[in-house]
This record gives structure tokens, C-alpha cells and sequence, in this order.
């Protein structure tokens, strides 16, 4: 990886899992790595990628049905491709499961490029004008960007307020050489702003820019402001007690979670600003008064360390429900601890993930109280879980998704809290809403989503275009419905589903989401990807044709993401066969397909990428061969049925020869007039 630094010597955390103590630690899992590693350099071929790519491991783990799973990001001619990842899946006796496959095909570039990485950074710099001082260095890394453009895939004359989110494709125009610019200005007067850049590594050109900054051994007794009295673990040095948890988590910054006072210094333009601030320390192990912060007061009497308390409860309830419910040890997986700095900076309205401190950071609050409720603290750190796994890009729908984990395992910590904790996520004690503590309304409204004024309740084909905390509204409500269920009237209703559907249950609900996170989604996955993880995730903890399989289908249809339920426990994939006519200009493709109880859909793929579907028989869409080089291409019709299986037609080769140069992009219609 080629990356560029900036002026600060500051280090750098890398968010992955490194390869190095991964297999230390487990030697097993290792060979499981190589193993997956080896798989995917045999099948690049078949996966439409030459010699030039190559795998870099991201992170690995086992689940507790004995499957192992391997997240790779794609490389070519050793620069990372934005957004290019692949899963590996391997079953307890060995056997490779389906690829989950997010790679990109067609790359051909010269990888020199015309400005160094200095320059780019330079190039943020003015685009910046930052009033203050970078709280790390800049970073600017060489990637492979896809530029892409929507593509709509949908039966003939159906309008686009009748699209649902699974018939619309992204099509890579083309590929470019371009640095992945990374800043963070902690400061006042530059609005505490962390933003990632996409810059032309040949003209200097911005690209894409978007905000990526993740908002929203003693026993002591802590006086927390949103939790009552609570046991809080500290350690005890002898004369004094440290607020440091010795039984969660091990390395990072204190060798074990902490909190720390910042003490207002978080602005960078103000005082003498730390990174780290100040470890907690008490007397008599009795910590806070219980009562909101007094702006101006002292934050390391008693009231000051009210926010301290409810700190550490909060990533002590999250680490507890992430391992005693999920298995997973701590944010990272492998129980790297973590800290949280209270009372950043004056008046500060926000709370905050860091992955280059592995820390959270939580404000005062100006407007809202001091930002540290439990599902908040829960919402944070559960940010730095999704960096860990599927690493969802913070823009576009992957940043509502990854906003949405955030609200779904911040209500989920609730949950477990109040109704007892344990190995089970109960029912009782928590509530629907986000940060309905902070202030007289809540942030967002999980049940529905658009009573806070500007989230949406379903998914539109405009909602990649929203801020990520209004994106993320569709899949809140969708993980509602999945535990909650729908009724018929009322703000818990949707027309998409008149007769309402019957919920799973917090618990159920809770570990189907975790696992499509964790083992199946990827950096670039999109509303409909992420329906399908869950589909996966249903079917490998549940069981085809389950209850909780047929709750997740109908919950995403309650979002307008894809079909309700209507199959069975069929578990006997289509036939299908494929065929293509025409060499020139629009060509037509078709199959014959049939099943057991009944097709659903075909989709219609050239050289691996998705074209075309069509859901009524005969099954065929036409396309316009000028998206297609001269020359041989191959086509393969994959056939659904109800519940979900897929059988795929043996590949078929078709020649192209057009006269005329030039790629146009037309939506693909299908015969089907419904």
C-alpha cells in the first residue's frame, strides 16, 4: 500500500486486523487463511481478474457453527481497490462455501502516477483552509477508484416511484488512479470535522469528498446521570483508584478500557490540547453525583465525573453484550481495549468514534445533555465494530447502513442492559427511540423513521443522495419490523405490508443483523446487499424457510427492498437455460427456467455483471451491445424460486461486432408488462 503522510508526526492506527497476530494467536485459523488465500489466487480466472490482482487479508474469525470466514480487499498491481472485497467461507469439515464476491473486474491502468501523494495532500489543504492544526496527520493512499454510475434493472413501463432497492445496479464507467486523502480537525473554528477525500492521481482533480466522522480489578459505585447507581469496575493502585476496567480488554492505550478528562481541551485551538487527556482517578472508589454537567464547574469533582461514570458503564454493557451474545471479544474482535475521553470541548453537541485513537469522545452538549446516554455510548463504539468487519464506507447507502448498525446495537445495548443482561438480548426496559435522554425530543425514531422531519421510511432510489443519519431510517424501521412486527394501522404500519407481519423477537432479530454484518456484507454494501447478507445470516443460524428467514425477507419488503415472503421450505433450486441473438446493435437474451414450486425471477448476467431481469416467462431482456466490446462474451441466467434458491444455466458464448465505437449506458427493459 502506498501512503503519504503529512506534516504531523503523529501515528496512524490501522483499522484492520493485522495478519501477524491474528496468526500468533490462533495457528489454526491460519492455515485456514493460507488455505483461503490460495482459494482465491486459483479461482481469479474464473472470477474475471488476471495476474495483476492479488489479496490482502482484512480480517478473519471462526463462528460458533464451525464456519470459518476470510475478508480480503482487493489489490491490483499492489494498490488497494476502493470498495473491492471478497469473503471466504469454509464449513467445519473443510468444504468452500459460496464466495461472497464485492471484487471489480475490467481494471487496466498504468499505476504510475503524475502527482505524488505530497501534492494531494496539498491539494486538501487549500481545499480545506483549516483555521486550526490537524489533530493527526493527513494521509494520502493510492487506490483504485471506481466511478460509477445507477443503473435501473426493472420489468418494462413500471415507473421509478414503483423501483424497489433491488432493482437498481451500479455500472463501473471506468477505473482511475486516485489517492484516498484521510483528515481529522478536532477544532472549534473547523466544525470538528473528519473528512475522506478521493483525489485524480494524474490531474489534481477532487474526485468525492465526504464527512466521515462516526457521531451520534475493584468493584467502585457510580452515581451515573442516565442509569441510576451502577457497579463500576476500577483498579485499585493502593492510595488512590484508577477509572480503569482490569476485566475488559488488554493493549491499547491504558492496557485496559479507561476514561479520561480532556477537560474541555479537545478544541486544537484552545489551551494546551491533548490527544489522550487525563485517566479518572478517586479516593474513595465512590464516583459522581448523578446530576447533568454544571457548564463552567470543576469535571473532576464529583459532578464531573458523572460523564466518567456513565462512560464506562457504557462500553462495559457493550462489551458485555457483544460477548456474552454475539462471541465477539471486544470492538475489535480480538479484545484490543479501548477509552473514553469526557467533556471534550465546551459546549460541544456531539459524541464521537475516532479509528485513529480507538477511542470515543463525548461533548458536554449546549442544546442536549452531556452526551453520554447508553445507547449512545452503544451507538459509538459499536461504529468501531463495523470498521472491524465489514468496514461500511461512510457515504452513499453504505453510510446509512453503517449509521444504521450503529442505531440498531445502540438500542440493542439498551435492551440488554435494562432488561438483566445475561446471554439473551431481552424485551424489557429499552425503547425504539435514539437519544431520547439527550433532549425534550429524540435524535431519531427507529419505528418510524420520518417522524423526526426529514428521514424517509422506505427506500427510494434518491437515498444514497441523503445524510447518513437520515439514510440510515429505512433499515431502522426494517430491523423493527424484523424483532417488532408491523401492524396494519398507525405510525408501526406500511403499506407495503397491509396485513402487518409478526416480529422475532430482540434476540433473534439482533444475531441475524450481527452475522450479515460480520460474515457477509462488504465496504461497498448497498440497501439490496444488505438483504441478502440477512437472508444468508437467517438461513445459516435458523434454517431455510424459518420463521426468522421469512421475517427478514418480509421486513426488507416492508421497506421496499426486495419481495415478501411467499415460498416455503423448498430448499430444490430453478433449472435454467440461457440463450442470445443478435451481434450488432440491441440483442436479445433469454432463458427457460422451471422449478419445483414456481420461478420468481431471472437475472440475466454478461461476463459476470448483472444486465438484466425479467420475472414473468418467457423470460428475456434486450441490451444494448455497445456497452460490450468486440469480440467473444459469455452469458449465464440465474433462476430464483420463493425461498431463495438459485440455480444457475451453463455459461453461453455470443460474439459482438458492432462498426462503431463508443459505451452508451441504457436502462435494460423486460417483456414483462406488469
Amino acid at each position: 500500500m502506498a501512503t503519504f503522510k503529512g506534516r504531523m508526526a503523529l501515528p496512524l492506527l490501522t483499522v484492520a486486523l493485522a495478519a501477524g497476530s491474528l496468526l500468533a494467536n490462533a495457528p489454526q485459523e491460519g492455515l485456514r487463511v493460507q488455505a483461503s488465500t490460495n482459494q482465491l489466487l486459483a479461482q481469479r480466472a474464473g472470477l474475471g481478474l488476471d495476474a495483476d490482482h492479488d489479496f490482502k487479508l482484512r480480517s478473519s474469525h471462526s463462528d460458533h457453527l464451525g464456519q470459518s470466514h476470510v475478508h480480503f480487499a482487493q489489490r491490483y498491481k499492489g494498490i488497494r481497490v476502493f470498495g473491492g472485497d471478497a469473503i471466504t467461507h469454509t464449513s467445519p469439515s473443510g468444504t468452500e462455501l459460496p464466495l461472497t464476491n464485492a471484487l471489480h473486474k475490467g481494471i487496466n491502468l498504468n499505476v504510475a502516477p503524475s502527482i505524488p501523494g505530497a501534492e494531494a495532500l496539498a491539494i486538501i489543504h487549500q481545499h480545506l483552509n483549516p483555521q486550526g492544526s490537524y489533530t493527526y496527520e493527513p494521509t494520502a493512499e493510492l487506490v483504485i477508484f471506481p466511478i460509477t454510475a445507477p443503473r435501473i434493472v426493472r420489468p418494462h413501463g413500471r415507473p421509478n416511484t414503483e423501483l424497489d432497492a433491488t432493482m437498481v445496479v451500479e455500472d463501473v464507467l471506468r477505473y482511475q488512479l486516485a489517492y484516498h486523502v484521510q483528515t481529522v480537525l478536532l477544532n472549534k473554528a473547523d466544525s470538528f470535522s473528519k473528512y475522506d477525500f478521493i483525489v485524480d492521481a494524474h490531474t489534481g482533480a477532487i474526485l468525492k469528498q465526504w464527512d466521515s466522522l462516526e457521531t451520534a480489578a475493584s468493584n467502585g459505585t457510580g452515581n451515573s446521570q442516565y442509569s441510576g447507581t451502577v457497579t463500576i469496575q476500577t483498579n485499585s493502585t493502593g492510595s488512590t483508584y484508577e477509572l480503569r476496567d482490569m476485566t475488559r480488554g488488554t493493549g491499547g492505550q491504558f492496557g485496559a478500557n479507561a476514561v479520561t478528562n480532556m477537560n474541555h481541551t479537545g478544541d486544537q485551538n484552545t489551551g494546551s490540547p491533548t490527544l489522550v487527556g487525563t485517566l479518572y482517578t478517586d479516593a474513595d472508589n465512590t464516583w459522581g453525583d448523578g446530576t447533568n454537567y454544571v457548564s463552567g464547574g470543576s469535571t473532576t469533582n464529583a459532578n464531573g465525573e458523572t460523564a466518567a461514570v456513565d462512560a464506562a458503564y457504557g462500553v462495559a454493557q457493550t462489551w458485555d453484550m457483544y460477548k456474552n451474545v454475539l462471541g465477539r471479544n471486544g470492538i475489535d474482535g480480538t479484545g484490543k481495549a479501548t477509552f473514553s475521553r469526557v467533556h471534550f470541548s465546551t459546549s460541544f453537541d456531539n459524541a464521537f468514534w475516532l479509528d485513529q485513537c480507538f477511542c470515543m469522545s463525548y461533548g458536554d452538549g449546549s442544546s442536549f445533555k452531556v452526551l453520554t446516554a447508553l445507547d449512545v455510548a452503544g451507538h459509538e463504539l459499536s461504529h468501531g465494530v463495523c470498521a472491524t468487519t465489514a468496514n461500511l464506507t461512510y457515504s452513499g447507502e453504505s453510510g446509512g447502513l453503517n449509521e444504521s448498525n450503529s442505531d440498531i446495537f445502540g438500542t440493542m445495548v439498551e435492551f440488554y442492559t435494562r432488561s438483566g443482561g445475561g446471554t439473551t438480548i431481552g424485551s424489557t426496559g429499552g425503547n425504539w427511540t435514539i437519544g431520547e435522554q439527550l433532549a425534550s425530543t429524540p435524535l431519531r425514531y427507529m419505528y418510524k423513521p420520518s417522524l423526526d422531519g426529514t428521514s424517509p421510511d422506505a427506500w427510494s432510489s434518491s437515498i444514497g443522495n441523503l445524510n447518513v443519519h437520515y439514510s440510515s431510517g429505512p433499515n431502522n424501521r426494517m430491523f423493527y419490523f424484523l424483532s417488532q412486527g408491523a401492524t396494519t394501522t398507525g405510525n408501526t404500519s406500511t403499506t407495503y405490508l397491509p396485513n402487518g407481519m409478526t416480529g422475532i423477537g430482540n434476540d433473534h432479530a439482533a444475531r441475524i443483523w450481527f452475522r450479515a454484518l460480520s460474515t457477509y456484507m462488504t465496504s461497498s454494501t448497498n440497501y439490496a446487499g444488505a438483504r441478502a447478507a440477512a437472508i444468508s445470516a437467517a438461513k445459516d443460524l435458523y434454517g431455510a424457510g424459518s420463521a426468522e428467514e421469512q421475517a427478514v425477507w418480509n421486513a426488507f419488503h416492508g421497506i421496499n427492498v426486495g419481495a415478501a415472503w411467499s415460498g416455503s421450505t423448498d430448499t430444490t433450486p430453478p433449472t435454467a437455460t440461457a440463450s442470445e441473438s443478435g451481434t450488432t446493435g440491441t440483442i436479445t437474451l433469454s432463458a427457460t427456467a422451471s422449478d419445483n414450486v414456481g420461478v420468481t425471477k431471472v437475472e440475466f448476467y454478461i461476463d459476470g455483471a448483472l444486465v438484466g431481469t425479467d420475472t414473468t416467462s418467457p423470460y428475456s431482456v434486450t441490451y444494448n451491445s455497445a456497452n460490450l466490446a468486440n469480440g467473444t462474451h459469455s452469458l449465464v441466467a440465474k433462476a430464483y424460486d420463493a425461498a431463495g434458491n438459485v440455480g444457475s444455466s451453463t455459461a453461453v458464448s455470443f460474439s459482438v461486432s458492432n462498426t462503431t465505437g463508443g459505451t452508451t449506458y441504457n436502462e435494460v427493459e423486460s417483456n414483462n408488462t406488469r
